[in-house]
């Protein structure tokens, strides 16, 4: 759930500030309002930062398996390297990366000349300059291949080498007057052929020094890190000094602390004797979100992270909605209970290798136990287990399919897309049935009925559905149906903006009928997109059906064998991954894209980041 929050006002002593910012750091509940002014003090440690952040940024992250020689020097002795060490060091490394840097353009600029004066041949610029001292006049000449038959007899011309398009000339003459004038030579190459080489390969060995070099500085890399650490905590500090509004003596500044961390607030402010004012956030502040589920929900959180999406502090959290909902996409989407127990397998050895060292599992390895898992469930009731069809008729295996939706029975596709659209219309429902609950807790409650309305059309449209995506036959429109739909879309019309003044409520929800009557319309677009479910699973159990049939082809021979055991292993493999993928791009757009736009959800938000000691980072 989103945690309520307070806005709060602290008013400090302008003689004790940085002694109270310590203190209110140490606290660490308050989410300060930063107004991003700048101070000296803070444009050195950004530039410090800058510095280290660079030097960071140079060092290789390919170890090529030498541990050793990447090991922090804080891990290999027991004395940390001093600030005065560690900026030395940093020196050295942005000195070693911009001669590295330098030298890479140099060998980049003399791999294009040898690329390009190669099919001319080894030559020395020297001599051409003193056969002009001597009165023989020697140019290159680059010209398309039409051209050669329309150049001038003056001078000797030789061709050296010619393409498709283009062909190198050598121009003999005497005199200027021997060459055309509207013909532009080549400039002649700083070096030789060879010499050039001869730099290139000098260049290249400095390159391999110079990335030798680094990768030995690499071992500091945990150093560096801890550096750019403590100057991000410098720099946040710095940056409430600078923001801190000033009234005389006195100094204030303004934030948000959680309502239950609160009296951690009051008890500081009453030791430290600063002025605190508390209130309720104004409806147009924006406000961070701060979201706290128990464990069993928290699961679904990094799923969040990865996305980068935070709902508003005035919307609602999805949490256990989406662990619920994405769950069963997940399973449907990957659609074999053998992916599954690969899935489920791997991440069950690494939750317990974590747990060891550790001594917790991570919430992202027990969400992909729980999807590995619903994924075993869901292959079982299918009969899917690596696309291959013995495996369903072998016990245990058979014990639990359900034949409606085995995916060996041709008729099953019918179940499984009623299926998908029962699990859209559920999905929608939920979402304007907590609409409706929300809306009543606002003013004016009569408004909620119009989620009643986008509720019976969800309900309404569903058996349209069936009728025109499945059998029209065996899914007729009900009578009650056509009601549900009419009257949920009249509803929407009469409460849907309605602000106080009933009559002009609904006129005002009149005047934008065209628009209702195309959300309406997209809601039966939203219930059908459901179908994506059967779809990409169905796709899924092909694609292993393909690989198996084609490894099966190969198995008459010994070396066949051995191939159809290479394509077994790397067509599963890669379904399994194109399955991730989708997953991606189809579990997750149906919760953040239909529900959520059902449910008003715009992932407006951003987390809740308070002043405090750097530690573990708060959700």
């Amino acid at each position: 759930m989103i945690v309520p929050m307070k806005k709060v006002y602290l008013v400090l002593l302008e003689s004790r500030r940085r002694e109270s910012l310590v203190r209110l750091k140490k606290v660490g509940v308050v989410h300060i309002e930063t107004l991003g002014r700048s101070s000296e003090t803070l444009e050195q440690i950004q530039e410090k930062r800058q510095f280290f952040l660079r030097a960071l940024q140079a060092l290789p992250l390919d170890v090529k398996g030498k541990k050793a020689d990447t090991e922090s020097h804080s891990e290999k002795e027991f004395a940390p390297l001093q600030e005065e060490q560690i900026y030395s060091l940093a020196e050295q490394i942005n000195r070693t990366a911009d001669q590295l840097r330098a030298y890479k353009e140099e060998a980049d600029k003399l791999f294009r000349e040898i690329d390009f004066w190669d099919k001319w041949g080894d030559f020395s610029p020297e001599d051409v300059r003193e056969l002009e001292q001597k009165g023989v006049f020697l140019r290159l000449y680059e010209i398309r291949v039409p051209m050669l038959s329309h150049l001038p007899n003056a001078g000797l011309k030789i061709l050296l080498w010619k393409s498709k398009e283009y062909a190198g000339i050598v121009w003999i003459g005497r005199k200027e007057s021997d060459f055309p004038e509207g013909l532009e030579p080549l400039s002649l190459p700083r070096k030789g052929l060879s010499l050039l080489r001869e730099d290139y390969g000098e260049k290249r060995r400095e390159i391999d020094r110079l990335e030798r070099e680094l990768f030995k500085l690499s071992q500091y890399r945990r150093d560096l890190e801890k550096m750019l650490e403590r100057l991000q905590e410098s720099l946040e500090f710095e940056q409430v000094c600078a923001d801190l509004e000033q009234e005389g003596v006195l100094l204030y500044l303004s934030g948000y602390v959680p309502e239950p961390k609160l009296n951690d607030l009051k008890k500081a402010a009453s030791e430290n004797g600063w002025g605190l004012l508390v209130r309720d956030p104004a409806p147009d502040e924006v406000v961070p979100t701060l979201i706290e589920n128990p464990r069993w929900i928290r699961i679904v959180q990094p799923v969040f992270q990865l996305l980068g999406t935070i709902p508003g502090y005035r919307e609602v959290d999805i949490s256990f909605f989406f662990l619920l909902f994405f769950s069963l996409f997940f399973a449907m989407i990957i659609g074999d209970g053998g992916y599954g127990v690969i899935l489920f397998s791997l991440s069950l050895y690494f939750a317990v290798k974590e747990k060891k060292r550790i001594g917790v599992v991570s919430d992202g390895l027990i969400l992909l136990l729980v999807m590995g898992f619903g994924t075993i469930i869901w292959g079982a009731l299918t009969g899917t287990w690596f696309g291959f069809e013995p495996f369903a008729k072998m016990a245990p295996f058979r014990w639990f399919i359900v034949p409606s939706l085995s995916s060996w029975n041709p008729r099953s596709s019918e179940t499984i897309k009623h299926f998908t659209f029962i699990i859209g219309t559920i999905h929608l429902s939920i979402a304007h049935g907590w609409n409706f609950l929300r809306e009543l807790s606002k003013k004016p409650k009569i408004r909620a009925f119009a989620q009643l309305g986008w509720l019976s059309m969800v309900l309404g449209l569903y058996f349209l559905v069936l009728n025109l995506a499945l059998d029209s036959r065996k899914y007729p429109v009900p009578t009650v149906a056509v009601y549900m739909i009419l009257g949920g879309l009249a509803a929407v019309f009469i409460f849907g903006q309605q602000e106080g003044n009933f009559i002009k409520g609904v006129l005002k929800g009149f005047s934008g009928f065209i628009t209702t009557f195309l959300s309406g319309i997209s809601v039966f677009s939203d219930i059908v997109s459901y179908i994506r479910l059967f779809a990409v699973g169905l796709a899924s159990i092909e694609i292993a059906k393909s690989f198996n049939g084609i490894s099966a082809g190969l198995m008459q021979h010994p070396v066949g064998m051995v191939l159809g055991v290479v394509i077994i292993i790397f067509g599963h493999g890669l379904n399994l991954a194109m399955g991730g993928l989708a997953v991606v791009v189809h579990g997750v757009r149906l919760n953040l894209l239909e529900f959520s736009n059902h449910l008003g959800l715009e992932w407006s938000g951003f987390a809740y980041r308070p002043f405090r000691e750097r530690g573990e980072e708060v959700m």
